[in-house]
């Protein structure tokens, strides 16, 4: 799945579906802006989320399972 990733000074703000609306975002940061020497820099960067499959509960080691720490006993 395609999102569009918007950062201001190198922190993430949000993301997005398309571009058109991280340009929106954007233009809707920089209406908050109070004076233009302080003005903030924008960035846009397109990826691709990689969503990972979750087994279902049943198929997944429980308390007993490899992938718990826990010990049994008293």
């Amino acid at each position: 799945m395609k999102r569009f990733y918007v950062f201001k000074d190198g922190t993430q703000q949000g993301s997005t579906a398309t571009r058109e609306l991280a340009v929106d975002l954007i233009r809707q940061y920089q209406e908050l802006e109070t004076h233009p020497i302080l003005r903030a820099e924008f960035s846009i960067i397109e990826g691709v989320k990689n969503l990972s499959p979750i087994p279902p509960a049943r198929n997944r080691p429980g308390r007993n399972g490899a992938w718990s720490d826990k010990e049994d006993g008293p």
